[in-house]
């Protein structure tokens, strides 16, 4: 009785690494998006119009996503 429990997992090494990837992108945006407040409210402050937070923040959280949607679609080849 040679069984072997041979278990096909959904994901693979690859599929994880893309997956963390994913993950960090989405982190780095939010941490990016951080601060650009005033400590007194009755003071405007112009730094919550910096490029950073309204262009490079949204599309690393995009970019994120869609690496995310991709390491879950994709299929190893067979060898």
């Amino acid at each position: 009785m040679n069984q072997k429990n041979n278990l096909d997992f959904a994901f693979t090494k690859q599929n994880y690494i893309l997956l963390l990837v994913g993950v960090a992108l989405i982190c780095a945006g939010l941490l990016l998006m951080i601060g650009g407040g005033s400590d007194d409210p009755t003071i405007f402050s112009d730094k919550i119009f910096d490029s950073q937070r309204l262009a490079l923040a949204p599309i690393l959280i995009a970019l994120g996503f869609i690496v995310e949607i991709f390491a879950i679609m994709h299929k190893p080849k067979d060898k």
